[in-house]
C-alpha cells in the first residue's frame, strides 16, 4: 500500500495509508489499551462537534499538525480530506529536509485530490505556502506550478504565497504561473518574494485585498503590475505595497480605483509623481516614502492617515492633504527632521491624534479647533513646543525620549525646567493619561525645585506611570511628585501596581 508520507517520525512525517489512516495507530492502540478502560463510559464530545466547527478549529493549525488529528476520534480518520484550509511552512535549512518538505506536501495533495472520490467535492478556502529557508531552485518551478493549479482548480478564495530568503536574487524567484489567471474565485491574493509577468490578464472580479511585498517584474513588463491588478479587479478595496518597485514608465499612470478603500504604501521605489485617484478612499499609510507630490486631490475622503516622511515639502502636503480631508478622523505623523517644524493641526472631525517626534531641532504643533478630538499621544523628546486647545474628556498616552543632553547632564534643573515647560502646554482636561519614562528619576522633582517653581497644576484625573526600572523605594517619591502636578488626580498607578 503507498503512503502519503515516506519521511520518518523523528522529522514529524508520519505514515499514512490510501485511506487516511495512520499506520501507527494500530501499534499504539494496544499500548494504550489500559488508559483507554479507564475512559470507559466517558462522553466523547470531541465526535458530537458539528463539521463546521472541526473545521473552524483545524483551520488555524498548520496542515501536518491537522493532519495529526485523525488520532483524536474514530470519526476524525477521514475528515482531513475536507478541510477547507491547507497550510505548508518549511523551516528547515538543509537540503534533506527541504527535500523531505517537497515530498511532503507533493504526496499530501496527491491523497488530497483522490480523497475527493470517497468524499466528494473540497474547495479550498485557503491555500498558505511558505518556503522560508534555503533559495528557490528553478528545477521546483513545475511542483510548484501544480500545486497553485491544483488550489485553482478548488476553487481557491485566499492565497498566501511566500518563497526564497529575506534578501533574495531575482534569479532564483518564482514567477506565477499563468494557471493563476484562472483564479476566478480569490478575495485575497498576498504575494511575497515571488516573481510577476504584466503579461497575465490579473483579472480577480472577487479580489478585495492584495498585498505585493518585495515583488520583481519579469524583463519582458511593460507594464507595470500594480496598474493591471486595478483595471481587472473591480472589487479591491484593499492594496498593501511593501518594499515595491514601480517600473520607470514614461507618462506614468495615475493609480485610479473607484472601489479602493484601503492603501498601504511602506518603503517603496519610484513614487515621485504617482497619482492616487481614489474617490472612495478611507485609509491612507505611507511609511519610508516620500509622498511629495504622490497624493491627487481626487481623495477627500480619507478618514484615517498615517504619514511617516522625511521629504523637505511635507508640511506643505501634510496641509494639503488635511484641507481636502474635511472627513478626516485619525491621524499619525511620524517625523524626522534636520530643521524647525512649525504646523497646526485642525479638524472638525478628528477625533485621535497620534504624533512621534525625531526632529534634531526644536518643533512646535499647535492643536486647535478640533472639538471631539478624544485621543492624543505623543513620542519624543520634551522640546516639542506642544500647544493643545482645552478639549471635554481627552486621554492620551506620553513616551518621553531623554535625548544625548540628558544621558551625560542627568537629570539637573534644565531637565526639570524644560519638563515643566512642556507639561504646561498639555494642561487642558484630561481623562486616563499614560505616562511613560526611562527611570523614575527622570519625574521626580527635588524638593528645592518645588519650593521656587510653580505646580503646573494639570487637570489630570487617572494617570498611569510606566517606567523601565521599578524602584521601591522611589515609589513615595514618584507618588508625591505626581501629586504635586497634577493634585487632582483620583487614581495612581506605578508600573502597574495601584497606588490609590
Amino acid at each position: 500500500m503507498s503512503s502519503c508520507y515516506s519521511s520518518q517520525s523523528k522529522d514529524g512525517f508520519q505514515l499514512m495509508d490510501n485511506n487516511g489512516i495512520k499506520k501507527r495507530l494500530k501499534s499504539s492502540s494496544s499500548s494504550s489499551s489500559s488508559s483507554s478502560s479507564s475512559m470507559v463510559g466517558c462522553d466523547d464530545r470531541i465526535s458530537k462537534l458539528p463539521d463546521s466547527m472541526i473545521f473552524h478549529i483545524l483551520s488555524f493549525l498548520p496542515t501536518e499538525e491537522m493532519v495529526r488529528t485523525c488520532l483524536l476520534s474514530k470519526r476524525w480518520k477521514l475528515i482531513w480530506y475536507s478541510v477547507p484550509t491547507l497550510f505548508f511552512s518549511n523551516t528547515t535549512a538543509d537540503e534533506i529536509g527541504l527535500e523531505k518538505f517537497w515530498n511532503y506536501v507533493e504526496n499530501f495533495l496527491e491523497h488530497r485530490k483522490k480523497g475527493t472520490y470517497f468524499m466528494g467535492d473540497s474547495d479550498v478556502t485557503s491555500f498558505k505556502l511558505m518556503i522560508k529557508s534555503g533559495f528557490f531552485r528553478r528545477i521546483k518551478a513545475g511542483l510548484l506550478d501544480k500545486w497553485l493549479g491544483f488550489a485553482v482548480e478548488n476553487k481557491v478564495k485566499e492565497m498566501y504565497l511566500s518563497i526564497g530568503q529575506e534578501n533574495f536574487e531575482e534569479s532564483n524567484s518564482y514567477c506565477l504561473p499563468k494557471i493563476l489567471d484562472n483564479a476566478r474565485y480569490l478575495t485575497i491574493l498576498e504575494l511575497d518574494r515571488v516573481k510577476l509577468d504584466s503579461s497575465h490578464s490579473f483579472t480577480f472580479p472577487y479580489l478585495k485585498t492584495l498585498s505585493l511585498e518585495r515583488i520583481h517584474q519579469s524583463d519582458t513588463s511593460k507594464d507595470d503590475v500594480v496598474f493591471k491588478f486595478l483595471l481587472g479587479c473591480s472589487c479591491l478595496e484593499k492594496l498593501r505595497l511593501h518594499r515595491y518597485k514601480f517600473l520607470n514608465i514614461d507618462g506614468k499612470l495615475p493609480l485610479q480605483s473607484l472601489s479602493l478603500k484601503f492603501l498601504e504604501v511602506k518603503d517603496s521605489a519610484n513614487v515621485d509623481g504617482l497619482k492616487v485617484e481614489a474617490i472612495n478612499l478611507e485609509s491612507l499609510v505611507i511609511t519610508g516614502t516620500s509622498v511629495y507630490n504622490m497624493i491627487h486631490s481626487a481623495c477627500k475622503k480619507i478618514r484615517n492617515l498615517s504619514l511617516d516622511d522625511t521629504s523637505y515639502d511635507f508640511e506643505l502636503l501634510l496641509r494639503t492633504l488635511i484641507d481636502n480631508n474635511p472627513l478626516l478622523e485619525n491621524l499619525t505623523l511620524s517625523t524626522c527632521y534636520t530643521y524647525d517644524f512649525l504646523f497646526k493641526i485642525s479638524g472638525e472631525h478628528l477625533k485621535s491624534f497620534n504624533f512621534k517626534n525625531r526632529c534634531l531641532f526644536e518643533s512646535k504643533i499647535t492643536i486647535e479647533s478640533t472639538p471631539k478630538l478624544a485621543y492624543f499621544c505623543y513620542e519624543g523628546t520634551i522640546d516639542l513646543s506642544l500647544s493643545i486647545e482645552p478639549s471635554n474628556s481627552l486621554s492620551g498616552k506620553i513616551v518621553i525620549h531623554e535625548g544625548g543632553h540628558y544621558v551625560f547632564c542627568g537629570y539637573d534643573a534644565a531637565w526639570f525646567t524644560d519638563m515643566l515647560n512642556f507639561l504646561l502646554n498639555l494642561n487642558c482636561s484630561w481623562n486616563i493619561v499614560s505616562l511613560h519614562a526611562s527611570r523614575c528619576q527622570a519625574l521626580i522633582w527635588p524638593e528645592n525645585l518645588k519650593r521656587v517653581c510653580r505646580s503646573p497644576l494639570l487637570n489630570w484625573k487617572h494617570l498611569r506611570v510606566i517606567t523601565k526600572d521599578s524602584d521601591p523605594e522611589r515609589i513615595s517619591d514618584l507618588k508625591d511628585s505626581m501629586m504635586w502636578i497634577s493634585p487632582s488626580l483620583e487614581t495612581l498607578s506605578i508600573n502597574k501596581m495601584q497606588i490609590f
